[in-house]
């Protein structure tokens, strides 16, 4: 039996002490994720939007068909602080999703 709920869910990831965020979307089945994307929020500092877009980029390569709890990122694409961001909205996917 699925631990999640097969489902598409969105949730804000922040960082930098709340200061930054990335809306990640993520396509959930049987326990995988089946698809997600990644949408900078930073638009104001121009190196942290760069960094957000190169992690946007890559992020789908390293997750797509994982189950969802063994995702966890250190340091995607040159950025280790957008990826904080990436856990603390994967955290708030797996509450939301959890059956």
């Amino acid at each position: 039996m699925a631990k999640y709920a097969n489902g598409e869910y969105e949730a804000e990831g922040l960082y930098g002490g709340g200061k930054k965020s990335i809306t990640v979307k993520m396509q959930l089945d049987n326990d995988k994720i089946k698809q997600v994307h990644v949408t900078p929020n930073t638009t104001t500092i121009k190196i942290s939007f760069g960094l957000q877009k190169k992690f946007a980029a890559a992020v789908a390569d390293v997750v797509v068909g994982r189950p969802i709890d063994e995702v966890h990122l250190d340091k995607l694409a040159g950025s280790s602080l957008t990826t904080k961001g990436f856990n603390d909205a994967l955290g708030k996917i797996k509450t939301e999703a959890a059956q």
